[in-house]
Parts: structure tokens; C-alpha cells; sequence
């Protein structure tokens, strides 16, 4: 891909955001199972959520930015 690609950024920013819901989810889980020992349930649905949250918040920037893009005609095709 060339370097002066501006999508690299959109990219970076939606696999974090991705990334920030899985972590939290996972770190929070966590922190419940050492509270009151639930493990590991309060993990596996902590991060379902983070996973649920983070695809949520991926979709919803993809959308907005697909959106927001400048609009590029299709080529022509044929005679």
C-alpha cells in the first residue's frame, strides 16, 4: 500500500477501539472475580460485553466515516 494512504488512521483508530472494549471488559471481569469469587464467569461475560461493546463502537465509527467519505464515482465500464 502506498505511504501516503490517509486509511491507515481509520484503521488504527477502529482495531483500538476493538482492542480499549476487550481490555476493559477482560480487566473488570477480573477485578469482580477476585471480589467476590466468580471466576470465571464474571470474566467470560465482562469481556462477551467488551467484545459486544468494542464491535458496536467499530461499527458505528466504520459507518460514519464511510459516511463522511468524499464521494468516488464508479468507473466506466465498456464503449
Amino acid at each position: 500500500m502506498p505511504k501516503n494512504d490517509s486509511s491507515w488512521g481509520l484503521l488504527v483508530n477502529l482495531g483500538s477501539q476493538l482492542l480499549a472494549g476487550v481490555l476493559l471488559g477482560l480487566l473488570i471481569g477480573q477485578w469482580f472475580d477476585r471480589k467476590y469469587g466468580w471466576t470465571p464467569w464474571a470474566t467470560l461475560v465482562c469481556t462477551l460485553l467488551g467484545v459486544a461493546g468494542g464491535m458496536y463502537s467499530m461499527i458505528r465509527e466504520g459507518l460514519r466515516a464511510n459516511r463522511d467519505a468524499p464521494d468516488k464515482k464508479p468507473p466506466k465500464t465498456g464503449a
